[in-house]
């Protein structure tokens, strides 16, 4: 991982951060995805793999993580209810947009590895990372908003199972292709989520420190616990995977990206918002790849892995 102190490096990592919190709130979109896209998720995998061992760079690290996460949380918080009017009014576009990022990261994945020949080890990793998302959208069932939700029902119970939703669900900030809010659908806690995030600070300064908000706390912090877990075990499995069998793991991250095309694809329509949708997919794609040229430039004097770490 190098070491950038810059204050635009900074900015920028603040930005891809928050780009990350607005993908997990998107039903099909992840999280991983886009730190893929943006260059950054080797670099993840090993400040979340190495923050608490290697003391040498664990400042370093901990400054990396720190404005990352702290750039998605302000996106997840700020955003959430202008993302939800996009995603509910021009829902085409913004997923299209999103498709753009998604198509674009392919071939900078490509070439994110030395040595991407083919053969029968690599191969069915990437077809076990299509099938394993294809899967999971196949398992999908429309989940409607479910109507209100009652926070005064809510028991000691109800809050250990979102902790473990959140481990679940983690999934998404570390593999890409595996939505996060997709995952948190399937478990049937997407609009808990989603109405506990909804007017949180609003309801603060109307009402104070009551019951419904401290319960909308603790269905948040209940379900942040779960997802620091299940990050930092996920982690450390990336990380030693793309340490010990990098092409292999590409090969799968890469398998993950595909499957996550037909994850989130919505369709077409032959009308103007289509067109629009058109233009969007197309900026996506060139900020996919203008960001994944600056990466590889960012990384030119780096030493290439030579082989994914097995017999093939």
């Amino acid at each position: 991982m190098e070491d950038r102190t810059g204050l635009i490096h900074q900015i920028r990592i603040f930005l891809i951060g928050a780009a990350m919190g607005v993908a997990n709130i998107i039903p099909g979109v992840s999280g991983g995805t886009i730190a893929v896209v943006f260059g950054i998720y080797e670099d993840l995998m090993e400040a979340l793999g190495r923050f608490i061992t290697d003391k040498e760079n664990r400042w370093r690290y901990v400054r990396f993580l720190v404005v990352l996460f702290s750039g998605a949380l302000v996106s997840i918080f700020s955003l959430a209810s202008l993302l939800k009017w996009a995603f509910t009014y021009y829902p085409l576009p913004t997923v299209y947009f999103f498709l753009g990022l998604i198509i674009g990261s392919i071939p900078v994945v490509i070439r994110s590895h030395s040595d991407m020949k083919f053969s029968p080890t690599r191969i069915l990793a990437l077809i076990t990372g299509i099938g394993a998302v294809v899967i999971l959208a196949l398992l999908q069932k429309p989940e409607g908003q479910g109507g209100e939700i009652n926070f005064a029902a809510f028991i000691v119970w109800d809050y250990v199972y979102l902790l473990f939703c959140g481990m679940i669900a983690a999934s998404a900030m570390i593999i890409p292709g595996v939505s996060g809010s997709f995952i948190l659908i399937l478990l049937g806690v997407y609009w808990t989520v989603l109405s506990a995030l909804s007017g949180l600070f609003t309801l603060f300064f109307v009402s104070g420190m009551n019951d419904e908000l401290i319960t909308r706390i603790l269905i948040l912090g209940s379900l942040g616990i779960g997802i620091v877990i299940g990050i930092l075990v996920i982690a450390r499995i990336m990380n030693w995977a793309l340490t010990h069998y990098p092409a292999v793991t590409v090969y799968a991250i890469l398998g993950l990206i595909i499957g996550s095309l037909y994850q989130i694809y919505p369709g077409f329509e032959f009308n103007f918002n289509g067109l629009v949708a058109v233009i969007t997919l197309l900026i996506g794609v060139v900020i996919s790849l203008k960001f994944g040229v600056e990466k590889e430039q960012q990384t030119e004097d780096r030493k290439p892995d030579t082989g994914d770490g097995s017999p093939d």
